[in-house]
């Protein structure tokens, strides 16, 4: 396998690759920290601001399955090196915007660049090591989403007031500087390069308008829970262009994506973390707690998943087939009902138990989840497997806000939270959020069941037993 053979080459390959994926996570989770500053600084308001997210994750989530088609014929390594300078540059780019036009633009290109590391970084990890080490090395890689979302809040907050929103964008500049120069040095791997791209342009076009239509309608679900005429005319978009794209795919020469895919059992499980939308409004809502408190709360379960996952992927590289993903399922289910009742009782011990709980059950189901997803497909095309986990994994998370705000908003009424919050009436506050919570933990065994019977049809099928 060239630059990954041997023991060394691998973790360095391995290593690259999670400086990539944490650069790109810690961008996103310390520029809502840098939002209130950005902005001041430019003076609009916050509606327009919140556009410097939606436009990241709005392109991130529509090109990573384009660019991991396109991959097929430029080979995952070169892919992944090119976002590591896209991302880069652009993020040069957003340090230096005049104005929040050309923030927005500039972190569209970000978000391309994005898409480029993230819809290959875990097939570049799974075919860089034998099954013997394949659970660790996508542990280590887990490890480092957490360490980034764990991160993100303290070093963002520093960052923006010492040196301002600027440094959030600059920071990333010497990091991928130094990652790309080792891509380009040492980064291959082993895989079979298509003669030529057969790129389904029409499969594209629908494929990329029924993710933007669908992020804008669950973006504007989750911003009071209204169904407006504008959320109408997005989902509408959505259905139709869907339809429209599953059609394409069954019979297009050359498709975007094998819809196939999607009969695979492991591909079918996709979870819903709330619990990151909820939280605050209690901690700061009802026991007045000061953001950065609340900030060292929600450290708790990232700095869980930080250890818990390579240990995972030690016991899944021993072991395939234990019941992880259904046990994992259950344990984030007890989180979520330890962590309501926490809610109700006032008792913050109660709701730390739960984020460690939900540390747990996310550290046993992530690992080996990922594991068998990469392996549900033939290893040409991990890339598509890589793509669509990372797809999944952003919807999950816009998903989850929507959710949690619709809940909220049904359980509080035409009550305004700015005017319970902390007052006499912050009891039903903490009401709303422990029901919200505990739907959470409703979804989790619904998990559970689903992945407990996919694992035994799938062992079934494997061992025809």
């Amino acid at each position: 396998m060239g630059g990954v053979d041997a023991v060394n080459g691998r973790y360095i390959a391995l290593a690259i690759v999670m400086s990539g994926v944490f650069m790109s996570v810690l961008d996103a989770v310390a520029l809502n920290i840098a939002l209130p500053a950005i902005t001041s600084d430019f003076g609009v308001a916050v509606a327009d601001a919140q556009w410097v997210v939606t436009s990241y994750l709005l392109t991130q989530t529509c090109f990573l399955i384009v660019a991991g088609k396109v991959s097929e014929r430029t080979g995952q390594a070169k892919m992944f090196t090119a976002g590591l300078v896209a991302f880069t540059a652009a993020s040069l780019l957003c340090a230096l915007s005049a104005d929040l036009g050309q923030l927005i633009l500039f972190r569209v290109a970000q978000g391309i660049g994005a898409s480029m590391l993230f819809s290959v970084s875990t097939s570049i990890v799974f075919r860089s090591f034998g099954i013997r080490d394949r659970g660790k090395a996508m542990g280590l890689l887990g490890s480092t989403v957490a360490v980034g979302g764990m991160l993100g809040p303290v070093i963002g907050g520093f960052l923006v007031g010492t040196l301002g929103w600027q440094s959030i964008f600059l920071v990333n500049v010497p990091m991928g500087a130094m990652a790309a120069l080792a891509a380009i040095k040492v980064l291959r791997i082993d895989e079979a390069l298509v003669d030529r791209l057969h790129m389904d342009y029409v499969g594209t076009a629908l494929w990329v308008l029924s993710m933007s239509s669908l992020m804008l309608t669950l973006g504007r679900l989750g911003q009071d829970g209204t169904v407006t005429l504008e959320i109408v005319i997005a989902l509408a978009a959505f259905v139709a262009s869907i339809a429209l794209f599953i059609r394409r795919e069954r019979t297009a020469p050359h498709p975007l994506m094998d819809i196939s895919v999607f009969g695979v059992r492991r591909f079918t499980l996709v979870g819903l973390s709330m619990v990151t939308i909820l939280g605050p409004f209690y901690y700061v809502g009802v026991l007045n707690y000061e953001p950065a408190i609340v900030g060292l709360i929600f450290m708790v379960l990232p700095a869980v998943t930080i250890f818990g996952s390579p240990l995972v992927g030690r016991m899944y590289d021993a072991r395939r087939f234990r019941p992880y993903t259904a046990a994992g399922h259950i344990v984030r289910a007890g989180g979520f009902f330890v962590m309501s009742l926490g809610f109700l009782a006032a008792n913050v011990l109660m709701t730390i138990l739960g984020f460690f709980l939900m540390g747990v059950g996310s550290s046993l189901f992530q690992t080996p989840n990922n594991s068998e997803m990469m392996l549900a497909l033939p290893k040409e095309k991990s890339a598509l497997a890589s793509s669509i986990q990372a797809t999944t994994r952003n919807l999950s998370v816009a998903m989850g806000v929507s959710i949690a705000t619709i809940l909220m908003t049904f359980m509080m009424g035409s009550m305004d939270y700015g005017a319970i919050a902390g007052g006499p009436l912050a009891g039903e506050l903490a009401r709303s959020v422990a029901i919200a919570t505990a739907f959470g933990g409703a979804l989790s065994l619904i998990g559970a069941v689903i992945s407990q019977t996919g694992e035994r049809l799938i062992l079934k099928e494997e061992t025809g037993s």
